[in-house]
């Protein structure tokens, strides 16, 4: 299968197009949330791969207050559904 996306009136391919392909007419629809992306596993994969992400000392504190207040509003909400903890 041969993915590309039309961008500007043009299909842009993600990849080349197979030899055996040469001379030969194509059908060509637009994939659906149903449609497999087979190559998604193959990216996924790679990022596994490369290990866990290392975050600077910044990026850590960031992430440690968006935590906290997501946590914060979270029961926030459940104490206003009247489920108090």
């Amino acid at each position: 299968m041969i993915q590309g996306r039309v961008h500007h009136g043009q299909i842009e391919l993600k990849d080349g197009i197979p030899e055996s392909w040469e001379g030969q007419w194509v059908k060509i629809e637009p994939l659906t949330p149903d449609d497999p992306l087979p190559d998604l596993d193959l990216e996924l994969r790679a990022l596994h791969e490369m290990g866990p992400m290392e975050f600077d000392e910044k990026e850590r504190e960031s992430i440690a207050r968006e935590l906290a207040e997501l946590d914060r509003a979270s029961r926030d909400a459940m104490r206003r559904l009247g489920h108090t903890r």
